[in-house]
């Protein structure tokens, strides 16, 4: 559960983590477990207490509606949840599948060092290719225009290239998974094209913040575009998926951290970003399933506006 993910990633605990479905509460019409957070901390000097989770203003205020199948969004720091609707429901998750994909790359040896050139069976031959067989381009490069761009073909040959074959790299995005407590996360192929890769909308959430402690993962997640020079001097433009970066959630005081879309005519619509606002407070917002292109993008904005201004958090 993405409360009980936070806490043991945040800290370490003296004892045992209590079970995550212990002490189940009702929101919004689904029962949702919550995890206690785990307030003891393992280090040198004073211990320090996790901090609390922000309090709602109005307790009438239920939301807002949205066109998603499953919702969820947290206050990242304490893993506090602020809104859910059906967040433990499975769905294909899409290109959202790419963020698990940039987590086993950048544990591989290679990382985001050296070159990768592009070969034939690298393309998908279902979206429009930005680059061709034969394209040579920094590691680097292909991440963010995995991340930025969502392109598939980039997604595949940083797993071609990573020191694993397909199916040890596909194995590689499920251990990592469970070793996340990610439990109803399943990969199948790491672009997301498949409907098989699945999970539910609280794990998604995990996987985003996890994803952003990466510092060359949340360097690309808020970039409106890239530019990509290959080695043979051809220039090509990677325009970002998501078109929250031109809202007021990007102005201040407001910053989009990072965030990452996905659809498939299985998976609808789907969308998982984190914001932050002035002071520092940051909220994870993830929907599935939405009915069409523009809806996530209004629904991501006003559960996220939502939010902030019906939390407050603690000093």
């Amino acid at each position: 559960m993405f409360q009980n993910l936070l806490g043991i990633m945040a800290v370490m605990a003296l004892a045992p983590a209590p079970s995550p479905h212990l002490d189940p509460i009702t929101m919004y019409g689904q029962s949702v477990p919550i995890q206690p957070v785990l307030a003891v901390q393992v280090q040198v000097g004073p211990v320090k207490t996790v901090p609390k989770p922000p309090k709602k203003k109005n307790q009438n205020n239920l939301g807002i509606v949205t066109s998603g199948k499953s919702v969820f969004v947290a206050d990242v720091a304490t893993g506090g949840i602020l809104y859910a609707k059906a967040p433990h429901d499975i769905h294909p998750i899409a290109s959202i599948t790419k963020l698990m994909t940039a987590l086993v790359v950048m544990e591989s040896d290679k990382k985001l060092d050296g070159d990768l050139t592009f070969i034939e069976d690298d393309f998908d031959h279902e979206s429009k290719p930005i680059f061709a067989a034969g394209d040579t381009i920094s590691r680097k490069d292909a991440m963010r225009a995995l991340l930025v761009g969502s392109v598939n073909a980039a997604g595949n040959a940083l797993a071609r290239t990573s020191g694993l074959n397909r199916q040890e790299f596909i194995d590689r995005m499920n251990g990592k998974a469970k070793e996340m407590d990610l439990d109803s996360m399943v990969f199948v192929e790491p672009t997301g094209l498949k409907s098989g890769n699945q999970s539910n909308a609280a794990d998604v959430a995990a996987l985003i913040t996890i994803a952003l402690r990466e510092p060359d993962i949340r360097a690309v997640l808020d970039e409106p575009e890239v530019a990509v020079k290959t080695r043979a001097g051809k220039e090509i433009k990677v325009e970002s998926t998501n078109l929250l970066l031109t809202s007021f959630l990007n102005k201040a005081p407001y910053k989009i951290v990072g965030a990452k879309t996905g659809s498939l005519p299985e998976a609808g619509f789907c969308m998982a970003q984190v914001t932050r606002d002035a002071k520092g407070h940051e909220v994870v917002a993830v929907l599935l399933g939405s009915d069409n292109h523009f809806s996530r993008y209004r629904d991501i904005k006003a559960l996220t506006g939502w939010a902030f201004s019906s939390f407050d958090w603690p000093n």
